[in-house]
């Protein structure tokens, strides 16, 4: 096999919540994520050179060391000095929105490559080099419904929750998460208490997800950013179960919603960890 095509998908973060500040200065997390059906599609191909071609569809983004696929690939190929690959990156995932489309990328690039040139790294060797890559890369190395704890990148995979219709919406704004985190006050800071995965297994085989779902970023986000408190109060009064996801600024709603004007909006819905690589 010489070319692979992959789906990169989005992710929902269910519930996020910040425990308080390590000693490293980055936030400890507990999170729920949730992948989705919409995704970018990446397509693989080796090449007799070595080397890393990157072409991507989005003229705003980098092809080269500055795009986290291409990072990916080149750590990936730290053990194959002779490989090369080609990249070709169609994007739908917004970047700026808290949905992951980055991390996705990168994970979709190490799962690929794990296939094309198998027995260079353990799965636990490529669990390592994803976290490296960024806290959300190794999330989409697992897929489904999973808790998070460190950054992101601790995880365990949880029971597929059922399946939900989601909209995603995406104001005309964009947050960076370093921003999102550094507008975050004592309070909101922390320190909380870590529940654990046991616990978030038993409280949505309990209850459903609705009533958990939480993102602690939120009001920062709101006070950075007018767009996503004005999205956030329109979900609220549609009446429907809504939230944030991650650092914003996109938004989503368990349920098919038409969007307010000026509003783009995607209607998807969860994907478990077997259907990872078998979006079409």
């Amino acid at each position: 096999m010489t070319v692979l095509r992959l789906a990169a998908p989005a992710k929902l973060n269910l519930h996020l919540e910040v425990l308080g500040r390590r000693a490293d200065g980055f936030h400890a997390l507990e999170s729920i994520f949730q992948t989705i059906a919409l995704h970018d599609d990446i397509e693989l191909r080796l090449r007799p050179a070595p080397g890393i071609a990157l072409t991507c569809d989005d003229a705003g983004l980098p092809a080269d060391s500055g795009n986290l696929a291409w990072r990916a690939a080149a750590a990936f190929l730290a053990r194959a000095p002779d490989a090369g690959v080609a990249i070709a990156l169609a994007k739908r995932i917004p970047h700026g929105a808290g949905l992951g489309g980055g991390s996705s990328d990168a994970a979709a690039v190490l799962r690929g490559l794990a296939r094309l040139l198998p027995g260079l790294w353990t799965p636990a060797e490529l669990a390592t080099l994803a976290a490296a890559l960024g806290s959300d890369v190794p999330f989409f190395l697992v897929g489904g419904t999973a808790h998070g704890t460190g950054r992101g990148e601790i995880l365990s995979a949880l029971p597929d929750l059922p399946a939900q219709p989601v909209t995603v919406l995406m104001p005309a704004a964009s947050l960076a998460t370093p921003t999102v985190f550094k507008a975050l006050d004592a309070a909101e800071r922390g320190p909380r208490v870590l529940r654990g995965a046991p616990w978030w297994q038993a409280a949505l085989a309990r209850d459903g997800v609705v009533p958990h779902l939480h993102n602690r970023l939120a009001p920062a986000a709101q006070r950075l950013c007018p767009e996503v408190g004005g999205l956030l109060a329109w979900l609220a009064g549609q009446g429907v179960p809504h939230l944030m996801s991650g650092s914003g600024a996109a938004c989503f709603a368990l349920a098919h919603l038409a969007p307010p004007v000026g509003v783009r909006a995607w209607h998807t819905a969860f994907r478990g960890r077997a259907e990872l690589d078998q979006m079409g």
